[in-house]
Formats: C-alpha cells, sequence, structure tokens
C-alpha cells in the first residue's frame, strides 16, 4: 500500500508523514466538527487529511512557499478542465522555443534531446532522446562540430523573460557559495525555457488554475537544474533526483523542460483529482458518507507568537524543525524567489552553518521551547498533542523533549513512524536514528515540576541504563532512543548538554549487524 497518495504527490516538499498514520492519530485524538491544528504545517499532509476526515482546519507555516502548496492542496474551487485549456495554449505557445534549444541532428534527421550528460564545465557528453513508436530512449554521444553548435546557440541567445536573481544564503554545509545566485543552479538553456514558461503561464492562465499550474512549475525546477546528478551505479545517464542543497557534481543531467514539465503537470492533475474525488467534484459516483461542513484557515505565523485563541484547538499534530538536517528557508529559495515570494528568515526555527544567520543550537532550543509553549497555550486542556522528530546529533532531540516536558505535557504513547524516505544525512547511517519518533501527550492542568540534573549526573545515569539493557541483549539505535525517551518523560528529566549519540559511540560498541554491545570491559564514569 502506497504511504502518500496521489495528492501528496504533486510537490516535492520535504518531510512529507504517511498520511494512513496520520489519519490514525486524527480518529483517535479528535472527532468531527473538532479544530485541529498542524503549527508548522508543511506541505500540508496531517492538515489535508484533517480536512478529508471532517475536522476544522488551522493550517500554519512561516515558509510562503508552504502556504502556497497548502491552499493550493486544500482549494476545492478549481476548474481542471479549464486549467488543461490554459496549458493547451501555453504548450502551443512554449513548444518551438523549447524545441529551439534541445534539437539535435542524428543522421541529417532533427529531434527533441530529453536528457543532455554534462560535466562540471558544461560540455554536452552523451544524451538522450526518443523516436516515435519506441517507448525507450536511445542514448548517444555527443562530439565533434554538433557540440559546438549546441554550446554556441546556448552561449548566443540572450534571455528575455524575467527570472529571479536571489542570492542564496551562503552556507557550506549545502553548498550554497558566497555570490551565488539561484540563476547559477541552472544552465542558460533550462532557465531561459523556465522564465519563459512562467511569462506563458502568467500570460495565458489566472486565478487557482494559474496557481495549480505554478505548483507544477516549481515542482519541476530541480528537475531541470544542475542539481540532478546521475546514479552511476546505474550508468552515466541514469536520472537522480535532487534532495537537499546545491551541489552540481562532476557531472550532471540536464533535462528537457517541457517534457518534464508535462511529467510534473499530470502528477499534480492526478493529485488534484484525488482530492477532489472526496467532495463528489469529479463526476465519479460519490462513495464518501462524510457529509462536510468544516472549514480550512491557512495562516503564516511565527509559531512562537500565535494569533489564535488560548484553549481553543481540539487536537495538535506536528512536525518541528529538523535542527540542521533541512535548512526549509535556505533551500526552498529555489522556489520562493521564482513565486516572488519572501521568507520571514529572522523567525525562521532552525540550526543553520550560515554565520550570517546566527542560528545555532542555543537559539534553536529557545525557540522552540517558545513555540512549545503557544502549543500549550492554544490546546485545550486534558487535549492531545502528537509530534514526530528525529535527531541526527541528539542535541535536537533534547531540545525537543526538554520543551515539551517544561510546558507541562504528559507522556501517552511513543512509537516509531515510518516515513517514505529518509533525509540524506539518515541514509546508511548506523549511528543515527532512522525514521521519526511519534509522541502523543496529553495537556495537564497545570505545570508539574521536572528533574534537572547536571551534565555529568545526566551521562552517568544514561551510560548505567544502556549497560543494563545491553547486558541482557544487543540494541540498535532506534530501540536506545526509543527507550531512553521512555525514562526521560517518565521521570520528567530535563537534559542539558548531553548527546545521546556521543554517548554511544564512546561507551560502547556497534557490531557488525549495526546493534550497540558492550566492550568486554566497560568502564563507566
Amino acid at each position: 500500500m502506497k504511504q502518500k497518495r496521489d495528492r501528496y504527490e504533486m510537490h516535492k516538499y520535504w518531510g512529507k508523514k504517511p498520511s494512513s498514520d496520520l489519519g490514525a492519530l486524527i480518529r483517535k485524538y479528535s472527532n468531527e466538527g473538532d479544530t485541529v491544528l498542524d503549527p508548522f504545517s508543511g506541505y500540508g499532509v496531517f492538515c489535508c487529511e484533517a480536512f478529508l476526515l471532517n475536522r476544522n482546519v488551522i493550517s500554519n507555516d512561516l515558509n510562503p512557499v508552504a502556504n502556497f502548496l497548502n491552499e493550493q492542496l486544500l482549494n476545492k474551487d478549481v476548474n481542471l478542465d479549464l486549467l488543461e485549456q490554459q496549458w493547451g495554449s501555453i504548450r502551443e505557445e512554449f513548444k518551438p522555443f523549447v524545441e529551439k534549444w534541445f534539437k539535435w541532428k542524428i543522421n541529417n534527421k532533427v529531434v527533441q534531446l530529453s536528457s543532455i550528460l554534462r560535466d562540471k564545465n558544461d560540455i554536452p557528453l552523451k544524451a538522450k532522446y526518443k523516436v516515435n513508436g519506441n517507448r525507450k530512449a536511445l542514448e548517444i554521444e555527443l562530439n565533434g562540430n554538433d557540440v559546438n553548435e549546441y554550446i554556441e546557440y546556448e552561449s548566443s541567445q540572450a534571455i528575455k523573460d524575467w527570472h529571479p536573481v536571489t542570492k542564496l544564503i551562503v552556507n557550506s554545509r549545502i553548498s550554497a557559495k558566497k555570490g551565488m545566485d539561484v540563476s547559477d543552479v541552472f544552465t542558460k538553456r533550462t532557465l531561459a525555457c523556465h522564465a519563459k514558461l512562467l511569462s506563458l503561464i502568467e500570460k495565458h492562465s489566472s486565478g487557482k488554475e494559474q496557481n495549480l499550474l505554478k505548483v507544477a512549475f516549481t515542482a519541476n525546477l530541480a528537475n531541470c537544474s544542475r542539481l540532478v546528478p546521475p546514479i552511476k551505479s546505474r550508468g552515466d545517464m541514469a536520472p537522480g533526483a535532487w534532495m537537499t542543497g546545491f551541489y552540481t557534481g562532476e557531472t550532471y543531467l540536464e533535462n528537457n523542460v517541457l517534457q518534464y514539465f508535462e511529467n510534473r503537470l499530470a502528477k499534480v492533475i492526478k493529485g488534484k483529482l484525488d482530492y477532489l474525488s472526496y467532495f463528489g467534484i469529479t463526476g465519479e459516483l460519490d462513495l464518501n458518507p462524510i457529509k462536510y461542513n468544516n472549514e480550512f484557515q491557512i495562516i503564516k505565523q511565527d509559531a512562537k507568537n500565535l494569533n489564535i485563541e488560548s484553549e481553543s484547538i481540539d487536537y495538535i499534530f506536528t512536525d518541528p524543525p529538523y535542527g540542521d538536517a533541512v535548512p526549509y528557508f535556505e533551500q526552498s529559495i529555489i522556489w520562493n524567489s521564482w513565486l516572488n515570494l519572501v521568507p520571514d528568515y529572522d523567525n525562521e526555527i532552525v540550526i543553520t552553518d550560515s554565520k550570517e544567520r546566527g542560528k545555532n543550537q542555543a537559539v534553536y532550543e529557545q525557540d522552540i521551547n517558545k513555540a512549545f509553549s503557544e502549543i500549550r497555550r492554544v490546546l485545550k486542556t486534558g487535549k492531545m498533542f502528537s509530534l514526530t522528530y528525529h535527531s541526527l546529533s541528539g542535541l535536537e532531540w533534547k531540545a525537543i523533549t526538554n520543551a515539551c516536558i517544561k510546558n507541562g505535557f504528559d507522556l501517552v504513547s511513543f512509537e516509531w513512524l515510518v516515513q517514505k524516505s529518509f533525509t540524506p544525512r539518515q541514509i546508511n547511517r548506523a549511528k543515527t536514528i532512522k525514521g521519526d519518533v511519534l509522541v502523543t501527550f496529553k495537556k495537564s492542568s497545570s505545570v508539574k515540576k521536572y528533574r534537572s540534573d547536571s551534565n555529568d549526573a545526566t551521562i552517568t545515569l544514561f551510560s548505567r541504563t544502556i549497560k543494563q539493557w545491553l547486558k541482557n541483549e544487543v540494541l540498535d539505535t532506534n530501540e536506545v532512543f526509543l527507550r531512553i525517551m521512555e525514562m526521560v518523560f517518565s521521570e520528567r528529566i530535563v537534559i542539558g548538554n548531553v548527546d545521546l549519540l556521543k554517548i554511544l559511540v564512546q561507551q560502547f560498541i556497534l557490531t557488525k549487524d549495526n546493534k550497540w554491545a558492550l566492550h568486554d570491559e566497560l568502564k563507566i564514569c
């Protein structure tokens, strides 16, 4: 069974959680007609599932592109027939423009290249193209005069349509270098084609239909940028995907903007049909027993200062910022800039390696605590609050854990929530947790006392406890985190500068099966 429905495949925004798991949470902790909130809504999977289950929804995110995507996801007032008519007009004008950029001669016959392998100096090396009647793309080596003509055409053209030149925020960890702007992540060819496509979308469409076309447009940007590496283990031209950051490798794939956009638009239309089918809007037989009388509200507010009435929310779910795992606003520049949207960088809750932003771990912990204080304020007493998070260093983990304890939330349950894909830094890292921890709390009537030990005392407690567990069995990183979390929440322990992963690495050994075990002689300080 698919973890994500077609409605959640319309865009490549990060961090989407499995809709079936979220639906189960919504049914368990709220009722039809209740008001639910996600203060860090991202793409909006939770909010959409809650809305489809007849809850009143408040979706909040400070990232403007997230709010834009939320609105297009939840909106019911869109005419897909009109959208396809508008795309027909756009395509008619766009197709000859693209064909001039991606044409190639093979045996004196002009074809359209679908993908070109270029090196770090932008020299074309190989290409793929399709011929009529053949579904499989053919691959060719590029050399000689044709390559020179390809490059000369590119260099001789002027880009006449508007495109963003927004500066990237310098951050070495995501390869955003000084002086780089958004246009630098595209070749001149794909930059010109994207600029033309956007101008035609704005010329031939309007309203909700135009916005849906822009969902497809922004989803396609990275596909047709210099950020798409080949998966070399599968072949020089095996298509990879943009993960995060702005790194261009030794080779990259330059993809045909028209062909790839049409694929994205098909996904958007399919996703929208999936969503509209719940309301009987698509013309098909309505088998949904729910009679909707709910509303949704999309707000763009600082999660540390929500303009929401106190004690007004029946259930809250959120996937809070992942510390330094994904600097969302910095990476969203590739989308926000093309939509002329400007994020509120000052109030983003994040840890970033960008020196100019001053967003370190200490600031992150303060901000998360303020956000969770707001969650407590707006949530009704006795109602539930669920969150998911993973930890890369242990520092983000303790910041979120401390915020829950300090703000008077009582643990109800915790488990692993499997996600469709891991962040790049989670992949093949035996010493990090895989997936996300799902924790549910109840808002108590008062904030109970919590325990705040010294760092040394906490390290000793964790070490001794883990040692006792490992005397009986070996455990993977996930299981260690889960057990420590249960102890921390049950005993209401506020953690100082203690990194659980560091304790594991320094005091225990990792077996060939990626399990933690005792050293032959383990000394506990």
